[in-house]
């Protein structure tokens, strides 16, 4: 899609493409999010980052978190995937917990 301009090549351009396409299949979205590839890593970077979990309660930025890919099968690309939500959503909700990583072990 790249190749013939249909999709921008930046990962913010990626990560828009797979948040708002309706009809992709989330457990693939998921697994390609998780992956641990340089570029792959910058899209899912960017799918995170442009989400606003400001003011939402844990289980609520979760629920919306998760609400567009599933999660892999794999350990490690979960634990990617968790790191970056609570290290946004800490970032979003400052005095929600003392640091990320009280997020992520939660």
């Amino acid at each position: 899609m790249q190749r013939e301009g249909m999709l921008g090549p930046k990962p913010e351009d990626v990560a828009v493409f797979l948040a708002k396409t309706k009809g992709l299949d989330k457990t693939t979205i998921g697994d390609y999010l998780g992956e641990r590839e340089d570029s792959a890593l910058r899209v899912m970077h960017a799918y995170v980052d442009a989400m606003d979990f400001t003011s939402l309660d844990f289980d609520d930025a979760i629920r919306t978190f998760l609400s567009g890919f599933r999660l892999p099968g794999e350990a490690q690309k979960i634990d990617r995937l968790m790191e970056k939500f609570a290290e946004r959503f800490v970032k979003c909700n400052p005095a929600s917990f003392k640091s990320a990583d009280v997020a992520y072990v939660l």
